[in-house]
């Protein structure tokens, strides 16, 4: 039973950076090398399959930066709607009259 949506446990892919991804590139390999020969074979088919996908990855040029609430440099932004100055005040106290 999960405490809320979101959970890592959700099976959902884990979004790394292009630093954190050429980490894991690095300890892959070296995992791999460090592999005893009598090693399983499936281990080391599934540790060649990610050092590919990830090299892959790595292979594409990075993604520009996304434009941010801080990088749009347009100032606050406006109101949603039209402030209502000229309509009467329903709720004003009925002891306060101008």
């Amino acid at each position: 039973m999960r405490a809320f949506d979101g959970q890592h446990s959700d099976n959902v892919a884990i979004k790394r950076t292009r630093e954190q991804k050429q980490i894991q590139l690095q300890q892959l390999k070296e995992q791999l090398a460090t592999l005893k020969s009598h090693a399983a074979p499936a281990i080391r088919e599934a540790l060649v399959k990610r050092i590919g996908e990830l090299e892959a990855e790595l292979r594409q040029p990075p993604k520009p930066p996304r434009e941010g609430r801080e990088g749009r440099g347009d100032g606050p932004r406006p109101p949603r709607r039209e402030p209502r100055g000229d309509a009467p005040q329903a709720f004003a106290s009925p002891r306060r009259r101008s």
